[in-house]
């Protein structure tokens, strides 16, 4: 640490605090990680109105983190850039385990059966649930009902309508979780002490 690094492998010495967090935050940027998004399925041409918005959200998520993330991979689960890895196991849920174990990061638009059944199925695997990041529409956020109990213990993120409609949730919301794992990751693999 003499040599005026920190850990990181970042140079801090003559920085001020706006500079070595700017620093820290582009460095995390480029750490590789793995992000899933789960999500609805893609309803077709013909499939409900609602479900095609969401399908077209779950996109737009992908491609932000895409743009902002250069260095990472960040997929849905059915892509063929991971299926064609583990399409010759027996089951769905099975190659989806197999994701969800490689992955960094998951985030979880919250907002069809099939995410339900990911963030009910995938939460009671404890490596696993410390990766989700449920996107929940705001108004469901913090109930007492199964639902609530089923995401009691996870990171539920809600959103509003109007973040939904500007895009903000991709573009923002869901950039800023993976920059918080991104830097988690840095701070890690430097040795620095986890609280």
């Amino acid at each position: 640490m003499d040599n005026g690094t920190d850990g990181t492998g970042l140079n801090f010495c003559h920085m001020d605090a706006a500079a070595r967090i700017a620093q820290l935050r582009d460095r995390a940027k480029q750490q590789q990680l793995v992000v899933l998004v789960w999500g609805p399925g893609d309803p077709g041409p013909k499939g409900q109105k609602e479900m095609i918005r969401y399908w077209q959200k779950r996109g737009d998520i992908r491609d932000f983190l895409r743009k902002e993330f250069k260095q990472s991979e960040v997929e849905f689960s059915e892509s063929d850039a991971l299926r064609d890895y583990t399409r010759d196991l027996d089951a769905l849920l099975t190659e989806e385990l197999v994701h969800a174990a490689v992955a960094d990061c998951i985030l979880v638009l919250d907002v069809s059966r099939g995410a339900h059944v990911e963030v009910d199925r995938f939460s009671t695997y404890p490596t696993v649930a410390k990766k989700l990041r449920v996107l929940l529409p705001e108004k469901y956020v913090g109930g007492s009902g199964l639902v609530g109990q089923v995401l009691k213990g996870l990171t539920v993120i809600g959103f509003t309508e109007d973040e939904f409609k500007k895009c903000s949730l991709a573009s923002d919301k869901a950039v800023k979780i993976v920059e918080s794992v991104a830097i988690e990751k840095l701070m890690v693999s430097s040795g620095l002490p986890q609280f």
